[in-house]
């Protein structure tokens, strides 16, 4: 057994000897007996061998628990199981031990917050036991049992719901189980859109993948305002002062934690919480999300934003845990502004949740873990399993779109003491639902990940049947392929494995489930098409919404983000049809896809790179090089990363836009990855198409990576940025809007890391009315090895000769676009206005 470091909370608890229908599977535990387990005969022929029982004292949530497990064993062995009340000697025993007088075996459950998910599963001679510690745990039991026997809900709804048929039911097991992690939600972002509320509930019961322990950790301080509206309304002082004002109003308020009468407000709000509520667990002590601290002198001497948070939560953890309701937490996240480790020690029952974003300081997540731990706290994690505005649902979007991922990410945690998790996800089963099933499955035994391959073979098999084999190619594409492709390639194939599968299959169940996978493709080949401007926004949020409760993609969310939340939440929206897309629809939209969509062998792999991007031409040593030039006629859409040098706070730009359409007036955006909003941290639309030079100054609070985003309608904008600042373009395979920029004559550099073997991508013209493809490839000494104007649109390949690797390439005098595919996709006008992925560059610079 792995031993992990302890955690002064609680012990977990395993010892396992399983057998089910066909095999004996042993764990080989120090405390495991090698009796033979019995085998309980639970139905055969169609008739149902034992009742399932329940005690006299048994809850109306065990009864509910019982009755579906009757349910399901007879849709299973089509026996009828009837529903009796008993001692607990004989039959399928479902409760708690202490509904039960004759209990053939003995079992006794702990009595804390940690304990209360632990059951048991043991067969004997007069039947089977499925005892739990609370009717969370019984619960558990049966769907733990009716997992064993082969039932599956691996996504929400009837669908994706696998009823085995099983003739002759039986098992041996002696099994007690408790999770890997006491908190495990899984929940979506924007929320529930109505129809998705009870699948996704049974989805997380049947999963097991629920809060034993509810650990609250949201943004709590404008609700702790809101509850004591009066008492602020006198006390100005209260509020955080930002400049010379104390900010009453509005969102993301702060506390002057340092005022003694503020924190003794905040305390007796939270034991007259526990005291209204005895039976939480938690309170949130979590800041309102955003900045706006307090700026006076006080607070300054308590320390840190991370000292001032975890002080409060201090005092309220102390209060709490001594008015004799029992052990009571508080909730916190590490997180934003409050990410960095705190000065003061954490009290032992205050647990801060990392974030796995928004990380503020320069911290890694492990420094944050570290960190926060060397404190004394017990941590949790909170975690961004798909977050639609960052991945719009697509293929290796979301960090659960790669359940490798998950299954390497979840142990590692769990390896450095963590016992909460908590994943912002989204309503989005088509990329993300395998991801999901695997997170479940290790969040409650980590030793399931292990299983990684087994549990995504079960997957196939059950789900899928005779089609597995395309379906796996599909998943892999979807899930673990790293072949950097264009859109309409990896669309292609998708549509084609679907094709494979629905050919290899005549059961209409697995055929709805592909079905729903052919409307999933089609929402990426939608987005793919909006994103690249060949397509609108409004055939994305037509087909999200018409295909919504398949629950595929998250249309709620989506609808917020590309359209609006007034207009999701508008019945009547034109954009809102509800008539369903029968099969002679979905086999069109197959047909045409494939039709539309050809794949294309590029003749070399494409590689993966991240757009954590860093100065690069110091750390690499790259030579100087001649200043290249920008695209001459940028138009539309523009996005360049630059980068923010520390105390700079301020982009000063000059900016030109010739008037062309002057379809809209234009507008400058500056984005940084810290700002937890995910909105612009600056914005500009004070200067003219009108030829003319304009100041513009965007500000920021961040330093480092900045992202900027120009709109002009057709326009073109040109920008004369700060010297010595910066500043690359991104030209991937998948980089959206592409085209915009590269709209006329431009040069510029490229980095080739170490031990590349080709330079691969793809070249053609922006635009069906724009010039052909010209210009030159020239290696690092300068000498051409591809024109382009001797090509013809499409894939191109150079290889690479030694000594060429480890140092900057040059596109020469280049109309069209040339989206890199073998070498990180990011070209500059010089060697130190070149910024390069993280990872290369720490590569590298090793080297």
């Amino acid at each position: 057994m792995r031993h992990h470091p302890s955690v002064a909370l609680w012990t977990p608890r395993r010892c396992t000897s399983t057998w089910v229908l066909l095999g004996l599977v042993l764990y080989a535990w120090p405390s495991l007996s090698l009796a033979v387990t019995p085998t309980t005969e639970l139905a055969n022929n169609h008739r149902a061998l034992l009742p399932v029982v329940v005690g006299t004292k048994a809850s109306a949530a065990t009864k509910a628990a019982a009755a579906e497990l009757a349910h399901c064993l007879g849709r299973m062995s089509g026996a009828e199981f009837t529903i009796e009340t008993g001692d607990g000697n004989r039959g399928l025993v479902v409760g708690c031990p202490s509904d039960f007088a004759k209990l053939p075996i003995s079992v006794q459950f702990g009595g804390g917050p940690f304990d209360r998910e632990e059951y048991v599963l043991r067969s004997h001679p007069q039947g089977l036991c499925l005892l739990g510690a609370t009717d969370l745990a019984v619960s558990h039991a049966i769907w733990d049992l009716l997992h064993r026997l082969g039932y599956r809900q691996f996504f929400p709804g009837e669908t994706w719901e696998v009823i085995p048929n099983v003739s002759h039911l039986k098992i041996a097991v002696d099994d007690r189980q408790s999770p890997s992690f006491y908190a495990r939600r899984i929940w979506y972002n924007w929320g529930l859109w109505g129809y998705n509320d009870e699948p996704y509930r049974q989805w997380c019961q049947r999963n097991r993948a629920v809060k034993g322990f509810d650990l609250n950790s949201g943004h709590s301080y404008e609700s702790i305002i809101a509850a004591n509206q009066s008492e602020f309304d006198k006390h100005a002082e209260y509020f955080a002062l930002v400049g010379d004002q104390r900010k009453s109003r509005g969102g993301d308020l702060k506390f002057c934690i340092s005022n003694s009468g503020l924190r003794k407000l905040v305390v007796a709000h939270a034991v007259r919480f526990f005291q209204n509520n005895p039976g939480a667990d938690s309170i949130s002590m979590d800041p309102s999300d955003g900045g706006g601290w307090c700026e006076c002198e006080s607070c300054a001497r308590m320390g840190t934003v991370s000292d001032r948070v975890v002080t409060l939560a201090n005092d309220v953890a102390q209060a709490i845990n001594g008015v004799g309701l029992g052990a009571k937490y508080v909730g916190i996240y590490a997180y934003n502004q409050h990410s960095a480790p705190p000065g003061v020690r954490v009290h032992a029952n205050v647990i801060p949740s990392a974030t796995t974003a928004f990380i503020r300081g320069g911290y890694t997540f492990d420094q944050i873990v570290e960190g926060w731990q060397a404190k004394g706290a017990t941590l949790g994690v909170y975690d961004y399993l798909s977050v639609v505005a960052w991945d719009w649902n697509l293929p290796r979007g979301g960090a659960a779109s790669r359940p490798s991922y998950v299954a390497e990410f979840l142990p590692r945690i769990h390896g450095q003491g963590i016992r909460f998790y908590d994943a912002e996800s989204g309503d989005c089963w088509g990329p993300c639902g395998l991801g999901y099933y695997i997170a479940s499955r290790v969040l409650w035994d980590i030793r399931e990940a292990q299983r990684l391959d087994a549990l995504v073979d079960d997957f196939l098999d059950k789900a899928f049947g005779s089609a597995h084999e395309p379906m796996r190619e599909f998943y892999r594409l979807i899930t673990e392929d790293t072949q950097r492709r264009s859109p309409s390639d990896l669309v292609g194939r998708m549509y084609r494995q679907l094709d494979a599968a629905r050919r290899a299959t005549a059961e209409a169940k697995i055929l709805e489930r592909i079905n729903h996978l052919i409307l999933y493709t089609r929402h990426a080949e939608l987005y793919y098409a909006y994103a690249n401007r060949s397509g609108s926004v409004e055939d994305v949020a037509r087909h999200a919404y018409r295909i919504r409760k398949t629950m595929m993609v998250h249309s709620y969310g989506l609808w917020c983000r590309l359209i609006s939340q007034q207009a999701a939440l508008t019945a009547d929206h034109p954009l809102k049809s509800e008539q369903p897309l029968g099969p002679e629809e979905i086999a069109g939209i197959l047909s045409e896809g494939i039709a539309k969509n050809q794949p294309v062998d590029s003749g070399f792999a494409g590689v993966e790179f991240s757009k954590k991007l860093v100065p690069a031409a110091q750390r690499l040593q790259l030579a100087k090089v001649p200043l290249g030039t920008f695209p001459a006629e940028p138009q539309d859409h523009q996005q360049y990363w630059v980068w923010v040098p520390e105390g700079l706070g301020a982009l000063d730009l000059k900016i030109k836009v010739q008037k062309v359409w002057v379809n809209r007036m234009p507008k400058i955006s500056l984005y940084s990855p810290l700002e937890v909003t995910l909105k612009a941290v600056a914005s500009d639309e004070s200067y003219k198409p009108d030829g003319k030079e304009y100041q513009v100054r965007l500000k920021t609070p961040y330093a480092g990576l900045h992202r900027v985003e120009t709109l002009d309608g057709g326009d073109f904008t040109r920008i004369e940025w700060p010297a010595g600042m910066p500043v690359t373009i991104e030209s991937g395979i998948d980089t959206p809007d592409v085209t915009s920029h590269f709209r006329g004559s431009w040069t510029m550099y490229f980095y080739v890391p170490k031990g590349t073997k080709v330079v691969g991508g793809w070249a053609s013209r922006v635009a069906n009315w724009a010039p052909r493809i010209s210009g030159k490839l020239l290696d690092a000494e300068g000498r051409e090895v591809l024109d382009f104007g001797k090509l013809e649109e499409g894939w191109f390949k150079v290889p690479v000769p030694p000594g060429q690797d480890g140092r900057l390439w040059k596109f020469e005098n280049s109309q069209g676009q040339r989206l890199l595919m073998t070498v990180p996709p990011y070209v500059a006008r010089s060697a130190d206005e070149l910024l390069l992925p993280q990872e290369v560059v720490e590569a590298e610079a090793k080297r």
